[in-house]
């Protein structure tokens, strides 16, 4: 049997109690899974869509209920995530999960969705998006104001053009070497089907410009009368079809990638615009100023 051990500074007859007797309190085991939804929501909206589908959502019965409210998929973002920046676009499956390839991740997508019932707000992807997903997606998002589709061969003209007529709330779009969507006809069109489109950035694998003439594609943007900012990289364009722009976008404010010497007319005219719609707009209180919005390319 162990021997008491005495406490310093104790009185002659205050013997702690043994040690390694046992009789020493355990600390309870916490049960997470007993932890509110809000708490279990609150830390969730933190992860990504990928984290939660893939292992968050897969714990406990209470931790998959709180994986399934609404509000956490207000925002899909599956493009940050080393399981899809490991996907090769030849194979098509990554070599850290074996197991996940683009039609696992595209599955996992239409969960997602499914799980917004209707209230998805943005959507960002990379390399796995097809045709058939923007199908899936444009169907079932009537909220929809943001897409950012990031290296992705399998979405196609007719894919993203039957996307945008079906979200006539869209404001911002990103297109990141995405070498089968483009054209004039496709741009017009999206502007005809996004009335509200504020911001769109497109990039492409090389930048061109054309003292003279190019594909016309650029003349597309025109049809964006609400267009704030319009970030080309890789389109050829010309200072004329740059013009054409300016006239049929009578709210552009920032053209990021255009400010060369190649553009020049096209930027002193942008220029004068904003300095002209700063200098005749009202004076406000500090407090009824909202700030300015900004979008980087």
């Amino acid at each position: 049997m162990a021997s008491p051990v005495r406490r310093p500074g104790s009185g002659e007859g205050m013997d702690a109690p043994p040690i390694g007797t046992g009789d020493d309190s355990q600390v309870p085991a916490r049960d997470w899974s007993e932890l509110p939804l809000d708490a279990l929501a609150s830390v969730f909206v933190k992860l990504g869509a990928i984290e939660i589908l893939m292992g968050a959502g897969l714990v406990c019965r209470s931790w998959l209920h709180a994986a399934k409210l609404p509000d956490l998929w207000r925002s899909v973002d599956m493009a940050r995530h080393k399981v899809v920046d490991d996907i090769f676009d030849i194979f098509g499956v990554s070599p850290v999960e074996p197991k996940i390839n683009c039609d696992v991740l595209c599955a996992m997508a239409r969960v997602a969705v499914d799980r917004s019932r209707g209230q998805l707000e943005v959507f960002v992807a990379k390399r796995f998006v097809t045709d058939q997903l923007l199908e899936y997606i444009g169907d079932r998002s009537p909220a929809l104001k943001a897409v950012v589709l990031v290296s992705c061969c399998g979405v196609s003209n007719q894919g993203f053009t039957q996307l945008v007529a079906r979200c006539p709330l869209l404001e911002d779009l990103m297109l990141v070497f995405c070498p089968k969507i483009g054209g004039r006809d496709v741009y017009e069109a999206t502007g005809r089907a996004c009335p509200q489109l504020k911001r769109f950035r497109l990039k492409k694998r090389a930048f061109c410009f054309s003292a003279g003439k190019s594909g016309g594609e650029v003349l597309g943007f025109a049809a964006m009368h609400e267009l704030r900012t319009l970030a080309l990289a890789g389109s050829a364009v010309t200072n004329d079809e740059l013009a054409s722009v300016l006239d049929g976008c009578p709210r552009l404010e920032s053209a990021p990638g255009l400010s060369r010497w190649c553009f020049l007319p096209f930027v002193s005219r942008l220029m004068m615009r904003t300095t002209s719609t700063k200098l005749s707009a009202p004076v406000m209180s500090t407090s009824a100023a909202t700030p300015t919005e900004r979008c980087d390319p």
